[in-house]
């Protein structure tokens, strides 16, 4: 091997309002985080019927708007497809950090309200 990597990461990125926004990479304490909050999820939903989802599924919100939340639980089985979450999940949680906050908290947050 000539010292390249194998496999190399999708480069992430949402879809909002129809606009695709790159999805830059976390940082350490984001990751550290979004991490702990999706074990406290797993950890209090073990045994239910609601299922918590990290930072690597896709929420298909409408046909213009598809986002990737920190992390989210799902209690509704038929929105959970091989390919992604199709519908608002039952709580979303987004890590806020200061490249992020505007957009965490304008449109995208405005669209996760919207039914599905």
């Amino acid at each position: 091997m000539n010292g390249n990597l194998a496999y190399k990461e999708e480069p992430r990125e949402e879809l909002l309002g129809g606009r695709t926004y790159m999805m830059s990479s976390q940082t350490v304490n984001h990751s550290q985080i979004a991490s702990n909050i999706y074990y406290a999820f797993r950890s209090y939903l073990k045994g239910r019927t609601c299922r918590p989802f990290n930072d690597s599924v896709d929420v298909y919100l409408t046909e213009n708007d598809r986002v990737i939340p920190d992390a989210m639980i799902v209690c509704n089985k038929n929105i959970i497809k091989l390919d992604g979450i199709h519908g608002a999940p039952d709580l979303i949680v987004e890590v806020l950090s200061p490249g992020t906050t505007k957009k965490d908290k304008g449109y995208k947050k405005i669209c996760m309200r919207q039914p599905g």
